[in-house]
């Protein structure tokens, strides 16, 4: 019984000590996802992605008030290439300041072969906590190189090891420890995408791509949003997997969403690792029609749609030189007064707010 009584209490004084060293050991996770290289496989743009990790905890102040993030990272390079120059675009919303530096500490035993450092810096000062679903995205930084890399090559977030090498997190003053930051390790650099092409034909959107090199890559997943925000699945292509030679790829979405459609590819690896492509536009918007009349006219041009009109965000005239003679005021109205033009052939061009546009042809006699 007492034997017992004593391993209860060690088993209880263990599970204290294990609570306050993840208490003191808080960790935010940070991603380098959605990375891009571009054609000639020199400048590398991925985007920032705070999480919460162990113990974070935004009611005690120690556990989760970050102000200050140092990520020292490492880039996989060919031998004789650096990292010419470096920029970092933040989100406001959690971020303050930063920057991109390529000098940071090297850690135990030298830096890892084939690599060259860089750090980003990120100041947080009464921005908001990182959010507990899909967390933050701090911003987006982009590293260009002096020749051009490989999209096998890796890029990692250096672990912290107690040591001023490693990616760790604090506050400005000082007052608390530095506090672990795990990230990412061994990510290997995008599918190299050549170009991606979107474009109407009929009522559906015709997709291409193509790549210049693959390495691990399991399939891309054509993405549609009618905003920017919400995307979703429209359909998947196999990818060659492995390839140095220029490939070829196609899609059709054959029910595209009326209005403006949002296009990008999701380029998956076999390890479960992504990246995005630059986003397409292009509208489906069914052509409004419209009337113009009399025509030939003399003096009073009417229009009118079956439209609503408050949708006109504009009207102008050019001439059959192509300058403009007229331009509608801030509300445009449906008709327009032309006594002061001279007889000849026009264009009247309507500018909708969603920036469809329709050109009419008119003739000015008297």
């Amino acid at each position: 019984m007492i034997r017992t009584f004593k391993r209860m209490l060690t088993l209880i004084w263990l599970a204290v000590a294990l609570v306050r060293t993840a208490h003191a050991q808080t960790v935010i996770q940070v991603i380098y996802e959605n990375g891009f290289l571009n054609a000639d496989k020199t400048v590398y743009t991925f985007e920032i992605r705070a999480l919460r990790g162990a113990g974070y905890d935004v009611t005690d102040i120690n556990a989760s008030n970050w102000q200050f993030m140092n990520l020292r990272s490492d880039i996989q390079v060919p031998a004789g290439v650096s990292i010419q120059s470096t920029t970092l675009s933040l989100d406001h919303t959690f971020v303050s300041d930063g920057a991109i530096s390529t000098s940071a500490p090297n850690p135990p035993g030298g830096p890892p072969p084939g690599t060259k450092a860089f750090s980003v810096n990120m100041f947080r000062i009464n921005e908001q906590e990182i959010p507990e679903i899909g967390g933050a995205l701090f911003g987006t930084g982009t590293l260009t190189f002096s020749g051009p890399v490989l999209a096998s090559n890796t890029v990692t977030i250096r672990p912290y090891n107690g040591l001023t090498s490693g990616a760790f997190w604090t506050n400005l003053d000082g007052t608390t420890p530095r506090r672990p930051i795990d990230g990412t390790s061994n990510l290997p650099l995008p599918v190299k995408l050549v170009n991606f092409d979107v474009r109407k034909e009929g009522g559906t959107a015709q997709l291409a791509w193509s790549t210049s090199e693959e390495s691990n890559s399991a399939y891309f997943e054509v993405q549609r949003s009618p905003d920017g925000k919400k995307w979703q699945p429209v359909t998947t292509v196999p990818a060659k997997g492995e390839s140095k030679v220029l490939e070829h790829y196609e899609a059709i979405d054959e029910n595209p969403l009326n209005g403006i459609n949002l296009y990008r590819l999701k380029m998956v690896d076999k390890d479960g690792t992504s990246a995005l492509s630059r986003i397409h536009k292009i509208d489906f918007h069914p052509q409004v029609q419209y009337a113009l009349f009399p025509n030939p006219v003399s003096d009073l041009l009417s229009l009118q749609t079956a439209d609503d009109w408050k949708q006109i965000d504009k009207v102008e005239i050019f001439n059959i030189n192509g300058t403009k003679v007229y331009s509608s005021p801030l509300n445009p109205g449906k008709q327009i007064n032309i006594k002061s033009l001279p007889v000849g052939t026009y264009v009247v061009k309507l500018t909708r707010k969603d920036t469809q546009v329709s050109d009419h042809r008119i003739v000015i006699a008297r």
